[in-house]
């Protein structure tokens, strides 16, 4: 899926003026952001079935489908209506390309639904199914788009048909539910705004990075943090499969920290893998994200990219164990560390302490040093708790 998605990038930035790349990178900003919501209706209904116990499994993740139905329509509408005001602040002259994203996450949103009831009842084939479809959706549709009419409102396009596979597939597979009562939605719905929550408070501070180096840095070295996220982006997404499989179990065994550990030990060693990768072929890192001619001088410190994105994969995983143990402290102290590292950041960059491509290098550590305290201070929260209720 992750594959998928970067070789749309690869696609667009080929494909369109440099105008046009820049709007389709800020759709794909909100569509990450608001994919927040399919992800928390995810983790809610991965948690609830994974934690169930005796009758009632049908209507359980009936009523979680009827949840995404109705956070997709209301997010659908939502974003239709905001329209107008996103034409205004992106500065992008096409209405169409931006009304497209109201159905594309509402797909997105109904598809995170699916995901968590086939996730929580560990139909791990049908769960890998729908992420190959979400990936061959979006290259496959999105890309075949912009093979034949390179245009913004084309990428949109292809987009939000290639959102509506995995929703479809979704539905396919999950036909025939039937059981679940208004309160039950209720009380998923609940508890999505929880999971979202924290969700939200991960992505601001996983993404904040490049608002930062945008801001604080000149034009020329805020490109080369912006081709280094690259780096960081796919070290952050690279151990997703790690998640998926072990968060039903944390949510079915919350107080299991042997289990916690040994992903996070998981997630670490892809962690090394990838950064070592970046240290011995910093050449090919380079002419992967961009070309040596253009991001030659990031070559040597690609390496601090890939530390950064596998210390956020941690601190993702520390997050969906926060979820699954329902622990309401955790996006306040994601939220804290993100303002933490704005201060730091406007400090360090913003009184000139540190520019250029020393500038650039600082952004990162202090990056990477942000999400290895956060990753330290949720877990020993987690164990604290656990100890607590035993």
């Amino acid at each position: 899926m992750n594959v998928a998605a970067y070789g749309f990038t690869l696609i667009a930035v080929h494909r369109l003026v440099p105008e046009q790349f820049g709007a389709i990178t800020a759709l794909l900003g909100l569509l990450l952001i608001g994919n927040v919501a399919s992800l928390g209706l995810q983790a809610t209904g991965a948690r609830r079935l994974a934690t169930h116990a005796g009758e009632g499994a049908a209507a359980l993740s009936d009523a979680m489908l009827k949840a995404g139905r109705r956070a997709a329509l209301g997010l659908t509408l939502v974003c239709a209506l905001a329209t107008p005001l996103l034409v205004w602040l992106l500065h992008i002259d096409s209405a169409v390309a931006i009304l497209l994203l109201a159905p594309t996450l509402g797909c997105l949103t109904l598809m995170g639904s699916q995901l968590g009831v086939l996730q929580g009842s560990h139909r791990w084939t049908e769960v890998a199914a729908v992420y190959t479809s979400v990936g061959v959706g979006r290259v496959v549709l999105g890309g075949g788009a912009l093979l034949i009419q390179p245009s913004l409102d084309a990428a949109m396009t292809g987009l939000a048909l290639g959102a509506a596979v995995p929703a479809l597939l979704g539905g396919f597979l999950l036909r025939g539910s039937a059981g679940g009562t208004p309160q039950q939605v209720k009380e998923v719905l609940r508890e999505t705004v929880h999971g979202t929550h924290t969700l939200l408070a991960f992505f601001a501070i996983a993404n904040a990075d490049v608002l930062f180096a945008r801001a604080l840095l000149d034009g020329r070295h805020s490109g080369y943090y912006a081709a280094g996220v690259i780096v960081a982006k796919a070290c952050l997404f690279l151990p997703q499969f790690v998640i998926v499989i072990v968060f039903p179990s944390l949510a079915s065994s919350p107080g299991d920290t042997v289990r916690l550990r040994r992903a996070i030990r998981a997630v670490a060693g892809l962690g090394v893998c990838t950064v070592a990768g970046a240290l011995l072929l910093p050449d090919v890192v380079v002419a992967v994200i961009g070309g040596k001619e253009h991001y030659g001088p990031l070559g040597p410190y690609t390496w601090l990219f890939a530390i950064a994105g596998s210390a956020y994969a941690v601190l993702q995983l520390v997050a969906y164990a926060a979820i699954a143990q329902q622990e309401k402290r955790a996006a306040l102290l994601i939220w804290s560390g993100l303002i933490v590292l704005a201060i730091g950041a406007g400090i360090v960059l913003g009184t000139d302490l540190a520019t250029g491509m020393t500038g650039v290098q600082v952004l990162v550590a202090m990056t990477s040093g942000c999400a290895v305290l956060l990753s330290v201070g949720l877990a020993a929260g987690l164990h604290r708790q656990t100890s607590d209720d035993s």
